[in-house]
């Protein structure tokens, strides 16, 4: 049913590109008995993030366009209300679901029921258990994305600060989750490669991880604890655009807003342009369109109830947004 290729969206990761496809004439997808197509969206929060908010609109977009009946289910942050929302799908006769796991182990006993009923699943943006088993999994490319996040800022805090130790403090989605580790290891990563190529040597001294469940209100009072005790904080890696309006505020609160650059994940409009402000302290994001990733799962999901090869792994792209390009790369009419 699947075959196991990485592909990615060769194109510019624009989802505006996309969305005037929407007014192009498309044939509605169908079953091959010629029903029509419903499939269920399991998202694991939607409240307070712009991010999953666009995720689904990504999705319902290329649903309409397909004429493809696309039921979304909030689990609000609830693992247990996720199983249960997978359940309903189950009942109401979904021929395909796809999942933002709330938790990447936690949701097997709702994976465990679409493998007896043959319904397959498809993972978006946060990894699943390799117990799941989904057909197919959509993200931007995890590890990449923090590398190259990583890479950028060691390359703005050697301008900055030269080659001696910096203080630097991590914001992460959830403790255990794999996103975030991924992430995590991967700005590590192409912070050390940078100044061992830079400098032959590593200078990060890590003060702190904390924890902002991917809000700003979560991210605001750890990294105001972060930078109350740590004053001389220099550098701060953020794994997400949505919890920059929470450390901008924590930053300013503690008097390190103009000592402190910061190296983020997303791409979103408001971290484009304030990458264009030399004041606000944020030096790069890492483009990473939920819009992208939720109209490609739907696509992914058509495909696999139609009987087609699809990816077993699908990353879109990731293009680095800095002071260079951030000017060019800003789109004021963008929804995200």
């Amino acid at each position: 049913m699947h075959e196991s290729t990485i592909t990615a969206r060769q194109q510019q990761g624009s989802f505006k590109e996309s969305a005037q496809e929407t007014t192009e004439k498309v044939e509605p997808a169908r079953k091959k008995n010629g029903e029509k197509i419903v499939i269920g969206f399991s998202q694991r929060r939607v409240a307070g993030s712009d991010w999953y908010t666009n995720l689904i609109r990504g999705a319902e977009a290329e649903a309409k366009k397909h004429d493809v009946e696309l039921i979304v289910l909030d689990a609000q942050g609830d693992v247990a209300k996720q199983v249960s929302g997978v359940e309903d799908l189950i009942a109401q006769g979904v021929d395909a679901v796809i999942m933002n796991p709330q938790d990447p182990s936690g949701i097997i006993p709702a994976t465990n029921k679409l493998a007896q009923k043959n319904i397959p699943l498809v993972a978006v943006n946060s990894n699943l258990d390799a117990k799941a088993n989904p057909v197919s999994f959509v993200s931007d490319d995890p590890r990449d994305t923090g590398y190259k996040a990583g890479w950028e800022l060691a390359k703005a805090a050697s301008e900055k600060f030269g080659d001696r130790v910096i203080k630097a403090a991590m914001i992460s989605g959830y403790p255990k989750e794999l996103v975030s580790q991924y992430r995590r290891n991967g700005m590590i990563s192409g912070w050390t490669d940078f100044m061992l190529e830079k400098y032959g040597k590593s200078n990060l001294e890590l003060v702190a991880e904390r924890f902002g469940n991917w809000v700003p209100d979560k991210a605001l009072p750890e990294m105001q604890d972060i930078a109350t005790s740590h004053p001389d904080l220099q550098v701060v890696f953020c794994m997400s655009d949505v919890m920059l309006p929470g450390i901008f505020t924590a930053l300013n609160n503690t008097g390190l807003s103009d000592k402190t650059i910061i190296g983020s994940i997303d791409g979103t409009k408001e971290a484009i342009r304030k990458i264009s402000d030399p004041k606000s302290g944020l030096v790069v994001t890492v483009s990473n369109d939920p819009r992208v990733q939720g109209a490609d799962a739907v696509k992914i999901a058509i495909n696999v109830v139609q009987g087609e090869k699809i990816p077993s792994l699908h990353y879109i792209t990731n293009p680095v947004i800095n002071r260079e390009n951030a000017e060019k790369m800003y789109d004021p009419g963008s929804s995200y």
